[in-house]
């Protein structure tokens, strides 16, 4: 069988489809040591708010923002520099909601090219992925 992001069997609920790939990218970004620096809209603490239910969509919502304007500010075309990069990840992590629970896989892909763009280590994150998400035989 082969473990790739199109082969992921996403839950059929669009809420629990969303917190899959949530949790993915929270454990993904913690275990890699990632860090947000010291914004009031730190995507790992309002990420783990959205999944514990102490923040609701509105607060995602005006992180998301939040980090969008810092990737319009410094340069939407920018794929270098660092911060821009994890202003971008912040986007990634912030971006799924149960409205666009259809593109779950462009988002994941994303987030795993960012995380490249970053330098951290993808290999780990695919390692997570195999054993975080089930797959579709065939």
């Amino acid at each position: 069988m082969s473990k790739t992001i199109g082969s992921i069997a996403w839950p059929n609920n669009a809420s629990d489809a969303v917190r899959l790939l949530l949790r993915f990218m929270l454990k993904v970004v913690e275990r890699l040591g990632i860090s947000f620096g010291s914004s009031i809209y730190d995507p790992i603490v309002v990420v783990g708010g959205l999944l514990s239910g102490r923040l609701s969509q509105d607060d995602r919502r005006l992180a998301l923002a939040h980090w969008w304007k810092i990737v319009d500010e410094k340069g939407i075309r920018d794929l270098h520099t660092a911060d821009v990069l994890i202003a971008r990840l912040a986007v990634c992590l912030l971006s799924p909601s149960d409205d666009e629970a259809w593109s779950l896989t462009d988002q994941l892909s994303w987030f795993l090219e960012v995380l490249g763009l970053l330098g951290a280590d993808v290999d780990k994150a695919v390692s997570i992925m195999e054993e975080d998400f089930d797959f579709a035989s065939g």
